[in-house]
């Protein structure tokens, strides 16, 4: 029952970010762009955005950092919740790149997401270990399968 319900608070954890980072998609025509090439789009200078943006972008990503160790216990160091984390925010970019491409829909691509939603991951596995320093204890908590109840 446990590995039910936390499988259910991930998927609708990925839900949400999947509907606010890829939807809506509001193709437009090339009139409404004034001629802007796409890549103008692409933003590839870490650290030069605005802060809202950034914080927002890094609380996004904490739940995600709470809930794949409790789901994954392989995944409860920094190292791996790290790439873990950035291939999930990589796999958002390239998304909203292939739906800008084709679509039309003139979502950013912005490294910043990418350093952002890392950092989001890697302080939601911080908050976890606060809450529960014990990685046996942890490991109780989650749903790994060699746990015996």
């Amino acid at each position: 029952m446990r590995r039910t319900v936390m499988v259910l608070m991930f998927l609708g954890y990925a839900c949400a970010v999947i509907g606010v980072t890829v939807f809506p998609i509001a193709p437009h025509p090339e009139s409404y762009y004034g001629g802007e090439p796409w890549w103008t789009m692409l933003h590839y200078i870490p650290f030069l955005v605005d802060a809202p943006s950034f914080i927002l972008n890094i609380l996004m990503f904490v739940p995600f950092g709470v809930l794949v160790p409790l789901l994954r216990p392989r995944a409860d160091s920094y190292r791996r919740l790290f790439g873990l984390a950035a291939a999930a925010s990589a796999g958002i970019e390239l998304v909203q790149l292939i739906v800008m491409l084709t679509l039309g829909s003139r979502r950013t691509v912005d490294v910043n997401d990418l350093i952002a939603n890392t950092a989001g991951a890697l302080a939601g596995l911080l908050v976890l270990r606060l809450a529960i320093p014990h990685r046996k204890h942890r490991q109780r908590l989650g749903v790994s399968p060699a746990r015996v109840d």
